[in-house]
């Protein structure tokens, strides 16, 4: 038998991830078995210990494969928009957010998991910390950004750029919830750039409408 190349066994990682973020969708994380994936995989459950020690670390391992992108490409977004206004950067990033979650079906799906079919108990309970730094990190992302803002003059007087941050980050986690759970569209998800954008505009100096 013929050894496998390290894509050979890059691809098998990928196959177990893709499987996992399927079955998670259908059945819920909890509900979840390891030998499913596996069957979903077309490998053997052994192929999974060889790849992850356990569910968990295959769920982190789904939840960066988006999120890590998705981080970098809202950082882009931060500074590139306008270098003059950073809360339009915080703007964009929020709106790329709801774009990557209408367009991008992995995306979607991996938020969906995340969001609505996952219980942090048990074997999971550990996990929602690793979910939380992710959180964290675009927290000190946002606050760098209303620093900035405040520096320039732009940010709406007696704001803090922390407390701004954390309120901009629960606003944009709530929206996601939402948005996902509105599956019709009647609620959230029509209203969800205007959303946006009235959030942002309530942190200038001088109140846009």
């Amino acid at each position: 038998m013929a050894r496998k190349t390290k894509s050979d066994t890059e691809q098998t990682r990928q196959q177990l991830i893709a499987a996992a973020r399927k079955v998670f969708a259908l059945r819920g994380v909890s509900r979840t078995t390891l030998a499913q994936i596996a069957n979903e995989a077309g490998v053997t459950r052994g192929a999974i210990y060889w790849h992850f020690k356990n569910k968990p670390d295959l769920f982190f391992a789904m939840l960066e494969q988006v999120s890590l992108p998705m981080i970098h490409r809202i950082n882009e977004n931060l500074p590139a928009v306008d270098l003059r206004d950073p809360l339009r950067g915080i703007q964009a990033s929020m709106h790329e957010i709801l774009r990557l979650m209408k367009e991008d079906e992995i995306a979607r799906t991996t938020f969906e998991i995340v969001v609505l079919k996952c219980e942090y108990v048990d074997e999971f309970a550990s996990l929602e910390s690793r979910v939380i730094k992710t959180g964290c990190d675009f927290m000190q992302t946002l606050k760098r950004a209303y620093e900035e803002a405040r520096e320039q003059n732009l940010l709406r007087d007696g704001i803090d750029p922390a407390q701004c941050a954390m309120e901009s980050f629960v606003f944009i986690k709530g929206l996601i919830h939402l948005w996902l759970s509105d599956v019709d569209g009647t609620i959230v998800r029509g209203k969800a750039h205007s959303l946006i954008d009235a959030h942002i505009a309530m942190r200038y100096k001088q109140v846009l409408y």
